[in-house]
């Protein structure tokens, strides 16, 4: 494949942004298509808890996880949560994803994202000094629990990391020390560790500070040019259909999160990925946290946002919908005032979002199938503001090169076999096929 000059990037998310950024500093012409303006709250990028920690990223399959165990997965208010009605659409992904919640795939794929985030700090101060202006935190992160045993527990599952190079603790922050670390923190919480290695943003902030960069750098991003198709020959993407026409492009990215399993579908391909419905919604804490804080019994993250402060967290598989929630809204308010006093009664900006989630839990950085200018930039799950910039950057690389850096090698999109139960949970993962 010849170098191309003119790139679609589809979606304007963080994804699509980051790839959008790196592809026109390697100085390719590049439009950027979505069917929302940059920043809107319909986009994923806007309402999520904004956390940059590269040091915290691993796959979301459990090591251990049994199917008897996910049956507790279909009660409401588990963090975790499939709804019922929706299952036998999930049923195939979900019985891909039990394949591999074991042991040996998580530390596979936790060494693939500490390779893949290594870089993420560097890239953000970079793009700062590139004057992409956005409402940075670099305070750390407090993880805080009633119980020592849970803290050690969620501990030893970021020791992977540690044994990668990241910076974390060897022990936990017991009693008054915790409340002296964090005095926001209700002293039911009585253990916890601190991480350094962890930021956090305000979404929006960051997607429009690049958009505008991009801008003056003379990309062009079409709000509401909503995908409808391609046009292929020989092989080869030739054009993006939209709604108002088509954009011809030597290369097209398809990086527009959940939806991304949507449109490889034109393109005749079949991705085992779901869209995972994260909420978030905003209070007032009587006590403004130093940190950002997460509390490791509810599986809720808090980011201080100015005077109020972000509460994130719950997955739930129910389809491609933005419907809030508000019983899992409030569950989540009712258990995190038993950790940090809270000014009302009510919360702000309630909001849902879809998050990209795989089989295996990790990314789809790779050609789209048979295309030999079509990638796809997919699959990051909770971790978008971690992965994005490292990931676009090298998605440049490859697709102004035409060579797959080795960095992608455990996100190839021909990693999942056709066959669901494609292994005992146990056994030795595959070595990924090479070209």
């Amino acid at each position: 494949m010849s170098a191309p000059k003119r790139v679609a990037v589809i979606g304007a998310g963080i994804a699509g942004l980051c790839c959008a950024y790196y592809l026109r500093r390697r100085g390719l012409d590049v439009v950027v298509l979505d069917g929302e303006p940059v920043g809107s709250r319909a986009a994923s990028s806007w309402g999520n808890g904004g956390w940059i920690c590269p040091a915290q990223a691993g796959p979301l399959p459990e090591p251990g996880l049994t199917i008897f165990g996910l049956r507790a997965l279909l009660r409401s208010d588990s963090p975790l949560y499939f709804r019922p009605g929706y299952l036998p659409q999930l049923l195939p992904w979900l019985i891909r994803f039990w394949t591999y919640c074991n042991r040996r795939d998580s530390d596979h794929g936790t060494a693939a994202l500490a390779a893949l985030g290594r870089r993420t700090f560097e890239l953000m101060d970079a793009m700062a000094r590139d004057g992409i202006a956005s409402e940075l935190y670099k305070f750390g992160m407090v993880c805080a629990t009633e119980t020592a045993e849970e803290a050690r527990k969620i501990l030893r599952g970021l020791q992977a990391m540690k044994r990668h190079g990241f910076a974390l603790p060897d022990d936990l922050l017991l009693g008054d020390d915790l409340q002296r670390l964090e005095p926001a923190l209700s002293p039911r919480l009585r253990a916890g560790f601190y991480v350094e290695e962890h930021w956090h943003v305000r979404p929006p902030t960051l997607t429009t500070g690049i958009a505008r960069r991009l801008h003056e750098m003379g990309v062009e991003i079409r709000a509401a040019a909503r995908v409808e198709g391609f046009a292929t020959d020989d092989g080869a993407v030739k054009a993006v259909l939209i709604d108002s026409g088509e954009v011809a492009a030597d290369a097209v990215v398809l990086a527009a999160g959940s939806w991304t399993a949507l449109l490889v579908r034109k393109l005749g391909l079949k991705i085992p990925m779901q869209p995972g419905k994260g909420y978030s919604f905003l209070v007032k804490p009587k006590v403004m946290p130093g940190h950002g804080i997460l509390f490791g019994d509810i599986h809720v993250g808090a980011s201080p946002l100015g005077d109020r402060l972000r509460l994130a967290g719950t997955m739930e598989f129910s389809g491609y919908n933005l419907d809030v929630d508000r019983t899992r809204l409030e569950n989540v308010l009712h258990l995190a005032r038993r950790y940090i006093e809270v000014e009302g009664i009510e919360y702000e900006e309630p909001w849902a979002g879809l998050r990209p989630v795989t089989a295996d839990g990790l990314p789809i950085l790779d050609w789209a199938g048979p295309y030999r200018n079509a990638f796809i930039a997919t699959g990051y799950s909770m971790l978008g503001m971690t992965l994005s910039q490292p990931a676009g950057e090298a998605m440049a690389e490859m697709v102004a090169t035409g060579v797959r850096p080795t960095l992608f090698e455990p996100f190839r999109m021909d990693r999942f076999p056709r066959s669901i139960l494609r292994r005992q949970p146990d056994a030795q993962p595959a070595a990924p096929a090479r070209n």
